[in-house]
């Protein structure tokens, strides 16, 4: 198995200063976490360059994994493990460099959807073992998150077939919530890496069983896998 999981967190967009999901990733970064050493990173919120640098990536570092981390909606309670990524970009604000799209795909001509080929229900399971609030999403939106958790997942699927991916969205942090005229749900930073920490577990343990044949796998990208 190889010995590390890229982990990638959003720069701050929509006029914030921060982002958790940045936080998250570089908290995370060159720790080692059931056997697995994170290789963190923060991408832009920029048409086309978010997904582009994350697939770079894969191609330098040869990751066993790949993780990617979001900022959900102002609404999101929990954090949330997102099952698939659709063909889509219909931003609901401008990203980072001003561009605001409105129904296009993110790549013309791919599939439609791309299931999550890490095991979500696992991912979930684990992260409300650790004390941490988790659902499974079926919807990852249709800005950036959505963006490269689709460039990933259909990069990966015609090049590296055997690295896993996967999404997850966290909540707003407290800092961000006070600031709102109508303040909602909030998640600490020390909460928010401790699901993270766990999800990396879990995905530890789906590697191993990749590496060992006699080992039951649930079948990977499928409806009953996740």
């Amino acid at each position: 198995m190889a010995r590390s999981i890229l982990v990638t967190g959003f720069e701050a967009f929509g006029g914030r200063s921060v982002n958790p999901s940045m936080l998250v990733a570089q908290a995370l970064a060159r720790q080692d976490i059931a056997g697995l050493t994170v290789l963190a990173a923060v991408i832009p919120v920029i048409r086309s360059a978010s997904g582009e640098r994350v697939i770079e990536l894969v191609s330098r570092h040869q990751p066993g994994a790949v993780l990617c981390f979001g900022q959900g909606s102002p609404e999101q309670t929990g954090i949330r493990i997102e099952r698939l990524a659709a063909n889509i970009r219909d931003y609901p604000i401008p990203d980072n460099a001003g561009h605001q799209a409105t129904g296009e795909p993110v790549i013309a001509g791919a599939p439609a959807a791309h299931f999550a080929t890490l095991p979500v229900l696992a991912l979930r399971d684990r992260v409300r073992a650790a004390g941490v609030p988790c659902r499974v999403s079926n919807s990852a939106g249709a800005f950036l998150c959505n963006e490269v958790f689709f460039a990933t997942l259909h990069a990966l699927a015609s090049t590296q077939p055997r690295i896993p991916a996967g999404f997850v969205h966290l909540p707003l942090l407290p800092e961000q919530v006070a600031a709102l005229d109508d303040p909602g749900p909030s998640m600490a930073l020390e909460t928010m890496l401790q699901g993270a920490r766990a999800a990396i577990e879990a995905t530890a343990a789906f590697l191993r069983t990749l590496d060992d044949p006699a080992a039951a796998a649930p079948p990977r990208g499928s409806v009953t896998g996740q």
